[in-house]
């Protein structure tokens, strides 16, 4: 049995299960040495790894996207959220650059914001990427049964603790709150965009009426960093069914996203350590 099952979140169909096994252990044991857990060398680990899911033809993966591209609805509302969560100035975007008089409409704007805030380099065409990946779960249910069964698979044995990482997450959640029974004590999310509205539509359409359902776990530590625009929503508890322990992390801008980053950082490593402990 595994101490940790870990979820990948976006732009990992050209990485690998051993690429992402040998740099996300790593990253949990510098962390686990810097918590003095004195079991840190011995972590066993298991991936959770669908990357290669997306390079089925039907990817959202290497090509450029233009704004055009989003699609209405959760795309859209995802890509402008992003934009919004960044802490680029609106009145000097649309002073900077050209000489043009009108106001950009907000797709447009949120090109300008992430452009000025260079989340994901900025580039809007990956954030662009990233919400076609995000979107592609929410509409392909062959795509999202299959990454689902890949999670199945690697919590066969039930680990310790899962750990999931942006789109990740809200895969995780939603595979154990399709579970009968608890299928992990402790959930571990990290850049999550679970507190984003349309995400939460998405997932329980009956959200407005009440908070969406508990994912059938014991304890859920929620890891967002202040510079991460992914992490939308950084304070998840009172959203879902149940109390969400939600701890505010700091990560650098250029790496605000990075799941080794959230992977070394003293609340992942505390709430890892509390549970393996």
């Amino acid at each position: 049995m595994a101490d940790v099952v870990a979820i990948h979140g976006i732009f990992m169909n050209h990485s690998s299960r051993r690429d992402m096994e040998t740099k996300w252990r790593n990253a949990m044991i510098r962390g686990l040495h810097n918590a003095r857990f004195p079991g840190a060398d011995s972590l066993t680990f298991e991936c959770a790894f669908y990357g290669h899911l997306y390079n089925d033809g039907k990817s959202v993966g290497d090509r450029t996207y233009q704004a055009a591209d989003l699609e209405s609805g959760l795309e859209q509302e995802l890509f402008i959220a992003i934009a919004e969560a960044t802490d680029a100035n609106d009145e000097e975007i649309h002073r900077e650059g050209d000489s043009k008089l009108w106001l950009p409409n907000p797709i447009q704007r949120a090109v300008r914001r992430i452009e000025r805030h260079k989340i994901l380099d900025g580039v809007s065409s990956k954030v662009i990427g990233l919400v076609k990946q995000v979107g592609r779960y929410f509409k392909d249910d062959d795509f999202a049964e299959a990454v689902r069964e890949e999670l199945t698979q690697a919590m066969s044995e039930i680990p310790r603790v899962l750990v999931a990482h942006s789109l990740g997450s809200i895969i995780a959640y939603d595979w154990l709150r399709r579970q009968e029974q608890a299928a992990v004590p402790t959930l571990i999310t990290i850049g999550s965009p679970l507190g984003f509205r349309g995400v939460r539509r998405a997932l329980d359409p009956l959200m407005d009426t009440s908070p969406a359902a508990w994912p059938k776990v014991e304890t859920w530590i929620n890891v967002a960093a202040d510079e991460d625009a992914v992490a939308i929503v950084k304070k998840l508890d009172g959203l879902y069914g149940g109390p969400v322990d939600d701890r505010l992390a700091h990560n650098t801008r250029m790496a605000a996203h990075s799941a080794v980053k959230y992977l070394e950082n003293v609340h992942t490593s505390n709430a890892l350590k509390a549970a393996l402990g």
